[in-house]
């Protein structure tokens, strides 16, 4: 049985809901056994060629220059989730299953889906409308998916990042370890940017200036470590939770 402390928060309907606080429901720490099953995505979209030694992007501006049009992959996507919008939403708001075909691909523990598109050897930058307890990040291709696999969610292992809003502050995700993102309030619309060749993955914030009328990114949380596998965009969603993959503006 897992224990976590939650705290309240107020709703503009003046109900209470609880939200995990510091502990993310962590999977059973089972032995990995067997090969890992590949969902045989297909390769990102066309992006601009990489350039080694290019500074890291300070601004939504330059981050722009990667985005990355990412769809969710039904094959992958755990039973309790539910996928509209043309596979740009994921939700779960109900106990209810979906009727998705048994594949190897399907995490079958974890409440996750990956993307379609796979990244390696460029940069790539998306953004994500979310509400409720999430986790937004990413993973490797080769990643465990079934129970048999040991820990499956976004950052329980060391072949996926995630990060999410825990509450009272954001969490970011690695190798089942979590640092806390203090001193940033809450915001609706994260941004991830990744530069596969560099081990540099980049959550953000979101927002619109209040003098430029501009949206802009605030860094939360910088992961540097080698990424060493084609990786997916992926998403962790509790319960009366979803996450919206949104378009590029024109």
């Amino acid at each position: 049985m897992v224990h976590i402390q939650t705290h309240y928060i107020q709703t503009n309907s003046s109900s209470i809901i609880k939200m995990p606080s510091s502990t993310r429901i962590m999977a059973p720490q089972i032995k990995k056994t067997g090969r890992k099953i590949k969902a045989g995505n297909t390769p990102a979209e066309k992006l601009p060629i990489y350039e080694p030694n290019i500074p890291e992007p300070t601004s939504r501006e330059e981050l722009l220059k990667y985005w990355l049009n990412i769809s969710l992959d039904e094959r992958t996507a755990n039973k309790v989730l539910w996928l509209t919008e043309g596979g740009a939403k994921v939700s779960r708001m109900t106990d209810e299953v979906c009727p998705y075909l048994d594949r190897p691909e399907r995490f079958d523990h974890s409440p996750q889906v990956l993307c379609k598109e796979s990244i390696w050897a460029s940069r790539c930058y998306w953004e994500v409308l979310y509400s409720g307890w999430v986790v937004i990040g990413a993973a490797y291709e080769g990643a465990g998916r079934k129970a048999g696999d040991g820990p499956c969610g976004l950052g329980e292992n060391e072949e996926s990042w995630g990060l999410g809003w825990a509450g009272s502050c954001y969490e970011a995700w690695h190798k089942g370890s979590s640092s806390r993102v203090s001193d940033v309030p809450q915001c609706c619309t994260i941004g991830v940017y990744v530069d596969q060749p560099a081990g540099l993955l980049c959550f953000y914030t979101v927002e619109t200036d209040g003098d430029s009328k501009k949206k802009e990114v605030k860094l939360l949380h910088r992961f540097k470590n080698p990424i060493k596998e084609t990786v997916l965009p992926g998403f962790w969603v509790g319960r009366q939770s979803s996450c919206l993959i949104l378009k590029k503006e024109e």
